[in-house]
């Protein structure tokens, strides 16, 4: 099981806290969106990126939500290439 500390998503609308992979899942202890209107997004940090499906009631255009405790989909996951020190 890979844990992670903090992952976001590149526009920083949305964040996760205390994030934990296990199998097609991320088990997250903190979700936050702010103006969020698409369902799915693409979250990371330096190492990995995922594409997940936010939970109904998470995103609205406009609105703030936080939920705490949430397992969300993974559609696909990318480990991320490190520029090679040239």
């Amino acid at each position: 099981m890979n844990t992670f500390d903090y992952l976001k998503s590149e526009d920083g609308r949305v964040h996760l806290i205390n994030v934990k992979k296990k199998g097609g899942f991320l088990k997250v202890g903190i979700l936050c969106t702010i103006a969020q209107d698409e369902r799915k997004c693409r979250i990371a940090n330096e190492n990995i990126s995922f594409l997940v499906e936010l939970p109904e009631g998470t995103f609205s255009k406009g609105a703030r939500a936080k939920v705490f405790n949430v397992d969300l989909t993974i559609l696909k996951d990318e480990q991320i290439q490190l520029p090679s020190p040239n």
